[in-house]
């Protein structure tokens, strides 16, 4: 899909802004339970891609991504596999 000019730049700051969510939020986190261990070696990956998505100018690939990755930390967090710390009030959890 071929995009104007701001509607790229409009991309690029919502999937940069996710990205730092992302980061912001996997800095902050604590693993409480093991069982979290191959599911948090995914979020890492995939957040590895859309690091590479977003210096290869493919912001939406890193949006969703980014998107997919809170996903996944808020089910970890749901069922008390990981304490999200000072990030909490990103996730959909009962505060």
């Amino acid at each position: 899909m071929k995009l104007k000019k701001s509607d790229e730049e409009f991309l690029k700051e919502e999937a940069e802004k996710e990205f730092n969510r992302v980061d912001f939020a996997i800095r902050e986190l604590k693993v409480l339970n093991k069982r979290a261990g191959r599911v948090m070696e995914l979020v890492m990956s995939y957040k590895e891609d859309a690091e590479y998505f977003l210096k290869n100018k493919k912001y939406f690939e890193a949006f969703e991504l980014c998107v997919y990755i809170f996903g996944l930390l808020d089910a970890l967090a749901n069922l008390e596999l990981i304490d999200p710390g000072k990030a909490r009030k990103h996730y959909k959890i009962e505060q």
